[in-house]
């Protein structure tokens, strides 16, 4: 005689069928929503859902193949897929790299290491990376380290000289900026 598994709560009114309430609704249709994803898709709906994710914004190959991994297409016709979008020129690491490195240098200076490594993080090949930093950081990175360094004064104020320069150069070290230039440009504030 099989013996049948011991309850672990009380029984009562908590303990009723759930089958037709709304939990169970809401578990068939994500059920039903997985499975639907899972089933094979038209040929280009990869391309198509890149294209569209493309107007939104400029994006990496690699963040690309995520975000339609994500959405349940298979590798093959996502590779298809991206290979298309970049014949056409709709996809480019290059062009990516390089408006996304002079955005954020324009609104947050910061040094060649930092913005190297999220470039990276977005999926741009180490190459690339080099190319478009050699490129943006033509005359070096002094500029940019002066014009944060110039933005971070200005709001420190009236503190003292010390805490304020001790401040400033972690500031300029939290944004990728070697240490060399930071105290070189420290010692060239305090005398000027």
């Amino acid at each position: 005689m099989e013996q049948q598994p011991q309850r672990l709560r009380p029984q009562g009114s908590r303990d009723r069928d759930l089958v037709g309430s709304t939990l169970d609704r809401r578990t068939e249709g994500r059920l039903s929503r997985t499975k639907a994803s899972l089933k094979a898709k038209p040929p280009d709906a990869a391309y198509r859902v890149g294209v569209r994710l493309l107007t939104v914004r400029d994006r990496t190959r690699a963040e690309l193949a995520r975000l339609l991994a994500v959405r349940g297409f298979d590798r093959a016709d996502s590779q298809v897929a991206l290979d298309r979008l970049q014949e056409q020129g709709y996809l480019d690491d290059r062009r990516f790299a390089t408006t996304w490195a002079r955005s954020r240098l324009r609104t947050k200076p910061m040094g060649s290491y930092r913005l190297g490594k999220e470039l990276e993080v977005k999926g741009v090949e180490e190459q690339l990376v080099r190319e478009v930093l050699g490129d943006l950081y033509e005359e070096g990175e002094e500029p940019a380290a002066r014009r944060a360094m110039a933005g971070k004064l200005s709001v420190l104020g009236r503190l003292p000289a010390s805490a304020r320069t001790l401040r400033v150069a972690r500031f300029l070290q939290r944004r990728g900026f070697s240490s060399e230039m930071i105290w070189r440009l420290l010692h060239e504030e305090q005398q000027g």
